[in-house]
């Protein structure tokens, strides 16, 4: 009877140290892609920041450039009518653009 609760006890001492484990290195597993989520987040979010920087310098050349030919409110117009363009293909395009990218890179990172 001593040697069966000597046996229940160590495979009860083994099932939580098991236990014990999993957990942590679900913590760790967590953690890990919890941080690489928020650096390729960080990384997008200044990159988008520095092509707007971009963007307005192209527009303002651009407007410069067109202004010598239509007038300043002319450029400015085609300006405005570039991006209304620009705007409505990523609205139409938004799933294949936007969603899609973002949706195969968050379930690659949590489902691996």
């Amino acid at each position: 009877m001593s040697e069966l609760k000597d046996q229940i006890g160590s495979i009860w001492m083994e099932l939580k140290e098991t236990l014990k484990l999993n957990i942590d290195y679900a913590r760790l597993t967590g953690a890990e892609k919890v941080t690489t989520f928020l650096s390729v987040f960080v990384v997008i979010l200044a990159a988008m920041l520095l092509f707007s920087f971009v963007v307005f310098f192209i527009s303002v050349g651009l407007v410069v450039l067109l202004s010598h030919a239509t007038g300043m409110f002319g450029a400015c117009m085609i300006m405005a009518g570039i991006y209304l363009v620009i705007m409505l293909v990523v609205f139409a395009l938004r799933k294949r653009i936007i969603v899609d990218p973002i949706a195969r890179f968050v379930s690659t990172l949590f489902l691996k």
